[in-house]
């Protein structure tokens, strides 16, 4: 008589290993998927930013004989006279920067979160309240009071005029001789190169000017422009839209900024947080 043998039936090390290879190569395809969802979602909020930005831009010159804050003094309520300035301190009345271009449109924007691009990849940090002076006692409350509270640069002789001069934008961008710029116009929190303020021109030399560092937008950027439109640029429409900018140039009428690698022209005048 033969005794039956019950078959054990369960996975061998063979098998167990190739389930693991597989669930390896599902996860190596997944995870690129989930990065790209995750940086999609990142630059539609920092365009949703951008566009509250430009909101209060245009509404606060609709009160300002159609001028931006770069264009009308201290005195009247302006920023022009602090143009080209750049003093990372934790006092408002003493910083000077593109925040304080910001600062004038505090009422505007209600609130200093939107000044914070969502891929921000530098030491910079969203401020909750535009208040100069916190109650005794605040917690988790970040004052707005350098450019390290923002992440965006600001067209400097952009008016409601110009409507295809460059605003306000994502400030990853630089320029030099590599087909990708290497090199960004300013990084946080005091290193300039070459300086944090500009002047791209309207034409660029083959393979350099103006493009996006691969830091928070993979090689791309967001940009308003004078009729307060968002832009998203890879670094070819960045160059044609600034060479159909139609800036006159008006350096004479203030500081006049570094002609970065590769840009030549007196127009287009960037100030990088």
């Amino acid at each position: 008589m033969h005794t039956l043998q019950k078959r054990t039936t369960g996975f061998t090390v063979i098998e167990l290993l190739a389930v693991v290879v597989v669930l390896a190569l599902v996860a190596s395809a997944g995870l690129p998927a989930l990065a790209r969802t995750k940086a999609s979602v990142q630059r539609l909020n920092c365009t949703d930013n951008l566009k509250r930005i430009s909101v209060a831009f245009q509404s606060w010159s609709s009160s300002h004989s159609e001028l931006y804050p770069m264009r009308v003094s201290a005195s009247n309520g302006g920023y022009a006279d602090l143009i080209g300035q750049r003093i990372v301190s934790q006092t408002q009345s003493t910083a000077r920067g593109v925040f304080g271009i910001f600062m004038v449109l505090s009422n505007e924007l209600s609130s200093p979160h939107v000044l914070i691009c969502p891929a921000e990849n530098e030491i910079r940090l969203a401020a909750t309240t535009f208040a100069n002076t916190l109650p005794p006692g605040a917690t988790n409350v970040v004052p707005f009071t350098n450019d390290l509270n923002t992440s965006y640069f600001v067209g400097v002789d952009t008016t409601p005029s110009s409507p295809a001069m460059f605003l306000s934008g994502d400030h990853n961008m630089g320029a030099d001789w590599n087909l990708i710029p290497l090199r960004g116009f300013v990084t946080a929190p005091s290193s300039y190169a070459p300086d944090f303020k500009v002047m791209l021109g309207t034409n660029f030399a083959a393979n350099a000017g103006p493009g996006w560092l691969d830091t928070m937008h993979a090689k791309r950027g967001n940009v308003v422009l004078g009729d307060c439109s968002v832009q998203q640029l890879d670094r070819g429409h960045l160059q044609a839209l600034l060479q159909i900018s139609g800036d006159p140039g008006a350096a004479a009428n203030g500081p006049l900024f570094l002609h970065p690698t590769g840009c030549q022209g007196f127009s287009n005048r960037l100030q990088f947080p």
